[in-house]
């Protein structure tokens, strides 16, 4: 089977990296599967030891000629309605999927427009996307496939380094819809509950000027200047590392994100055995259920400021990271989520040709 992946932009975020951990675990034999962009900005690097075709390319002609050329049994469109519109004018007859991630509005504006009556079958990270997606477009032909973690990437280093403070790990751009705001004022209601508290932020570095302004002067203006760090950019090899010295510090990981369609740093904090808090929002309840880690509404309420501060020092904590990552190296490996993957393309052909 043949099939291409196409995308928009290639950088080095979630959906890129999702994209390559679940294709470690495709069986190559079987499924041959290629990768359009159509513009790098950077993130084709991640794929340079992937055994399939990573495509750059813009121009329509170009990109059916290539379609034609490999004929590719099935094109999936990640995010997007431009590929499917080159698909609809070319006359493909293949099948046609869509991988929907984004659950910003405007990334969702699309669904609107009929696109999906051009559309076989579509993939989503989650139960919550899934019912976010049937609820826009009544289509029922949605598979759940998460994204899928390196555990030879992230894992709990042996080497445990120590920290003299109790880490408490952001991570994401600096934007409204990552909600690094409230994460800043947690701070300053934890830190006021506990000294022994550091927070390091980390990411942002291509964030709106205004925004790293204002994060900047919210620092200062909750006295928080000695204890919170930003770290601008970290390589992504080494956030295993940082997970890891935050949990060994007694520390944990806090996602405030006011909308999530998975929750990718939150399953590479839990495979590194880093304690895990979250905002209840979007798909990020279902990582953390039956004591994986902890959700809560309100994180900068006083009673919930307690609460988190009493989880991170709860005595169980080595049971609920155990839980935690055993719930993802069962669930979103790279031969899982790749397995998984296969199992749908499979389906969805047999269908075609039944």
């Amino acid at each position: 089977m043949r099939v291409l992946i196409s995308y928009l932009f290639c950088t080095r975020g979630g959906v890129e990296t999702a994209l390559y951990n679940r294709l470690k675990g495709v069986n190559k034999d079987e499924i041959k599967v290629d990768l359009h962009f159509f513009r790098d900005y950077g993130g084709s690097t991640l794929f340079h030891d992937y055994a399939g075709e990573v495509i750059i390319e813009a121009d329509e002609k170009l990109i059916q000629k290539k379609i034609v050329t490999e004929s590719y049994d099935m094109v999936i469109s990640v995010d997007s309605a431009d590929m499917i519109g080159i698909l609809s004018r070319m006359g493909y007859e293949g099948k046609i999927g869509l991988e929907i991630h984004t659950t910003y509005e405007e990334g969702l504006a699309y669904l609107d427009c009929n696109i999906t009556d051009l559309v076989d079958f579509m993939i989503v990270p989650s139960a919550y996307q899934k019912k976010l997606v049937e609820s826009r477009t009544g289509e029922k032909n949605i598979h759940v496939l998460g994204n899928a973690v390196s555990d030879t990437m992230f894992y709990q280093r042996d080497k445990k380094e120590r920290y003299g403070r109790k880490i408490i790990l952001w991570v994401g751009r600096l934007d409204r819809h990552k909600n690094w705001r409230l994460f800043l004022k947690l701070a300053k209601e934890l830190y006021s509950q506990n000294r022994e508290y550091t927070f390091w932020v980390v990411g942002g570095l291509k964030s709106e000027q205004a925004e790293i302004d204002e994060f900047e002067a919210m620092v200062y203006r909750y006295g928080l200047e000695c204890v919170v760090r930003w770290i601008p950019q970290v390589p992504y090899e080494n956030m295993g590392m940082l997970y890891s010295i935050a949990a060994d510090s007694g520390g944990g990981y806090i996602s405030t994100s006011m909308n999530e369609s998975f929750g990718m740093t939150v399953i590479e904090a839990m495979i590194c055995r880093c304690p895990v808090i979250v905002h209840k929002a979007g798909a990020l309840p279902e990582l953390v259920n039956d004591g994986r880690g902890l959700c809560v509404e309100e994180m900068a309420d006083p009673g919930q400021v307690k609460l988190i501060n009493d989880f991170l020092l709860d005595a169980g904590r080595e049971k609920v990271m155990e839980r935690a990552q055993k719930y993802v190296r069962d669930n979103f490996s790279n031969d899982i989520v790749g397995k998984i993957f296969c199992e749908i393309l499979r389906n969805e052909m047999s269908e075609a040709m039944g």
